[in-house]
Parts: C-alpha cells; sequence; structure tokens
C-alpha cells in the first residue's frame, strides 16, 4: 500500500473515532445535566449506553448506505430521477448517453473502494453501549 494512500486512510479513522466518540460525549452530558449533582453510578452508565448507542445506530446506518451504495444497487434510482430530471427540465446535457446499462458501467467505472470505516465504528459503539448497560 502507498504510503500517502495509508497516511490518508488513518486520518480517516482518526476523523470518524472523534465524530464517534465526541458525539456521544455529548449526548452524556446532555444526559447527565436532567441528573441532581450527587449522581450515583447507575444513571452515569445509563446515560454513557444511550449515548454509545444512539451513534452507532446512525453509525451503522450510515456505514450500511454506505457500503451499499457502492455496489451498486442504487444505481437503477439514480439513473430514475437523472431521467425525471431531464424529462421535466429543459436540460438536455447528456441526452443521448444511452440507457441504463451505459449508465451503470460508467457508474461503475467510477466507484471507489468501499468504506467501512463507519460501519465498524458504529457496530463498536453499540458493543460499548450493551458493555455500558450491563453495569446499570
Amino acid at each position: 500500500m502507498d504510503l500517502d494512500l495509508r497516511k490518508k486512510k488513518i486520518i480517516k479513522w482518526i476523523i470518524a473515532v472523534v465524530v464517534v466518540v465526541g458525539a456521544a460525549m455529548a449526548i452524556f452530558v446532555w444526559r447527565l445535566n436532567n441528573y441532581p449533582s450527587d449522581m450515583e453510578y447507575m444513571p452515569v452508565m445509563q446515560a454513557l449506553s444511550d449515548g454509545f448507542f444512539v451513534i452507532g445506530v446512525l453509525c451503522t446506518g450510515m456505514g450500511a448506505l454506505m457500503w451499499i451504495s457502492t455496489t451498486g444497487v442504487l444505481d437503477i434510482i439514480s439513473y430514475g430521477f437523472k431521467s425525471l430530471l431531464y424529462l421535466f427540465t429543459p436540460l438536455t446535457k447528456d441526452r443521448d448517453e444511452g440507457g441504463f446499462y451505459e449508465y451503470k458501467l460508467e457508474k461503475q467505472a467510477k466507484r471507489k473502494e468501499v468504506p467501512f470505516e463507519y460501519l465498524w465504528l458504529g457496530i463498536g459503539a453499540v458493543v460499548l453501549s450493551l458493555i455500558f448497560s450491563m453495569f446499570v
């Protein structure tokens, strides 16, 4: 693997981890503001569990959609929206490009590698949520 590509991948992972942990901590702090100052152990674990679960579900869903979009399953939907756009607007660009098969081949050539960062981080956040909920 190229050194520059490895650095970019590491930076992507660091950004994703910071986003997940930061969002979970924001929910944690928001939940703790509803409790009195003499808190016990259980509300802290419940707030941590809630924070990581919400962020975990959102990141897992986003990661799953990113993964599905790289497989080409959603190409027909984007082709349909593009066709509707050209049908109901005066746009004439790319009207004679061909049918769906040519569109799918063009999209397949532009596809990048599958981004698994958010999918794995989401699953990890849900696992952390389950760990924190065991202490409640």
